[in-house]
């Protein structure tokens, strides 16, 4: 079967971009920002000291505050470390997935999607890495790590979040039939081949997070769970805004047209 390529746009020649000669290696952590100028440098330094066999991919639409321009920075001493600041294009999936294309591009069987906040622990990576291969176990091709299931929680959220977070969970559950409590979760381990059976076009939002669950459950993936902490950032503010979070709405409405309806 032909490898396929991921439905984005992509631009390189408005783009920069670090070096083009990555190291060889098998798992790829990607972090989509915008306007994380305070949290970057600190995430660089976690995730690339919870292994030396990790390497992390900043994907940055073009910060104002100069998150991109400080990655690529920091790139040009760390050869583990890659920056992809994209320009006139803008958005949370589409970042994702370009993050995930140039994995598979440069030959990586695994990424790990994590915000770029601290909402998410570096250190949890093993775990979920771990998941995708359990001791006896079946094999999984995403393993979200879930605030939903046991010794799983959330620490920092306003009362607001929790119901939100919970409501779009059980839409995902129950109208998506979509088997993951914590499908919101952006922290996941995503075996990269699953994309030879999965195609877009995906949610260019926050609700590429669901939109992807389904894609991959829809094909015969398989999909996992493990508990996670999630504490509230700490510096920088949150993206998500009104009109994200309406767009958000249609693009799972669109998604459980096409579970009832075909």
């Amino acid at each position: 079967m032909p490898r396929a390529t991921l439905a984005v746009a992509m631009s390189s020649t408005a783009d920069i971009h670090s070096r083009d000669d990555w190291p060889s290696g098998r798992v790829l952590v990607v972090s989509a920002t915008y306007n994380e100028h305070e949290n970057v440098a600190a995430l660089i330094d976690s995730v690339l000291a919870v292994s030396p066999e990790l390497q992390l991919l900043i994907v940055d639409d073009d910060s104002p505050d100069g998150t991109g321009r400080l990655a690529l920075n920091l790139a040009e001493e760390q050869p583990r470390l890659h920056v992809l600041v994209r320009r006139g294009r803008r958005g949370l999936g589409t970042a994702i997935l370009e993050g995930f294309e140039l994995g598979r591009q440069h030959g990586f069987e695994v990424a790990v999607n994590m915000d770029a906040d601290f909402s998410h622990d570096p250190d949890d990576i093993p775990r979920l890495l771990a998941a995708l291969e359990p001791v006896g176990g079946r094999a999984a091709d995403v393993v979200v790590g879930s605030r939903r299931v046991p010794g799983g929680q959330t620490v920092g959220w306003p009362l607001s979040r929790h119901v939100a977070s919970r409501l779009v969970g059980w839409f995902t559950r129950w109208v998506l039939w979509v088997p993951i409590r914590d499908a919101s979760s952006g922290f996941r381990a995503v075996r990269l081949a699953i994309f030879d059976r999965v195609s877009g076009p995906f949610a260019q939002g926050y609700a590429f997070q669901e939109d992807l669950l389904w894609r991959v459950h829809r094909a015969g993936g398989r999909l996992a769970e493990v508990p996670i902490t999630f504490t509230d950032r700490q510096r920088g503010s949150s993206k998500a805004d009104f009109a994200e979070s309406r767009r958000s709405i249609g693009e799972l409405l669109r998604l459980a047209r096409q579970t009832w309806l075909g």
